[in-house]
């Protein structure tokens, strides 16, 4: 018995140590980092026809936004490559724990792939109290991290006063939005394939440029 205890912690230890020799993703070249607090680390990541990433492992939980429509593959670490296409809009969550991922993607289209990798790196609720109720947008993915909301044409302008975590939102079609910070009274404009970050508890709306359909991702962290 106490053969295999020593056995199963030194598995272990070599995992550990087996993540730690790879290479992070946030430090994979083509994951650029353009947003860190205390609690994301925001990856804009591009890759051009033919572009393949260096291996990598993710091992904090994340958030992922497809931002365009692209054939690309993906190869797990010692195992075959696998193709895959991504969709404008797609979003999904992945925990890496303890499921760490070592892989690295190609674009195997003739078109710029675009996606961003939203670490978690701190919850915003740390007390243990009941959560922020969610905001009032329809909602696309839900877990004990995040929420994702879908806002268009019909629920982009609703008024948020208070009452959210760290937010960033990501226009994912359309020719632009404009963010307005109500507290300021200043505001940016937000085209296709960029995204704003709004601080825990700001006051905010969005408003469209014109009457074309748009189509944005709000995350939110719990």
């Amino acid at each position: 018995m106490k053969n295999k205890i020593i056995l199963v912690l030194t598995m272990q230890v070599l995992c550990l140590l087996t993540v730690k020799a790879q290479l992070q993703v946030s430090q994979e070249p083509f994951h650029r980092p353009v947003l860190q607090n205390k609690y994301i680390r925001l990856l804009d990541v591009w890759l051009q026809p033919n572009d393949t990433t260096q291996f990598h492992v993710h091992s904090i939980p994340s958030l992922f936004i497809y931002l365009t429509k692209n054939n690309t593959a993906s190869q797990v670490n010692g195992k075959e490559w696998v193709n895959q296409l991504s969709e404008p809009g797609k979003a999904w969550y992945r925990s890496f724990s303890p499921d760490t991922l070592v892989h690295r993607v190609a674009n195997v289209d003739t078109v710029p792939f675009h996606v961003n990798d939203i670490e978690i790196l701190s919850s915003y609720n740390q007390t243990g109290a009941p959560g922020l109720k969610p905001l009032p947008f329809n909602i696309l993915l839900q877990n004990d991290k995040a929420l994702v909301y879908e806002l268009s044409n019909e629920s982009i302008e609703q008024k948020i006063t208070a009452g959210h975590g760290p937010l960033i939102a990501e226009l994912i079609s359309g020719e632009g939005i404009r963010f307005h910070d109500i507290k300021s009274m200043k505001s940016r404009e937000i085209k296709a394939g960029q995204y704003v970050y709004i601080e825990p508890g700001k006051p905010f709306y969005f408003s469209k440029v014109n009457n074309k359909a748009i189509k944005m991702l709000l995350l939110e962290i719990k």
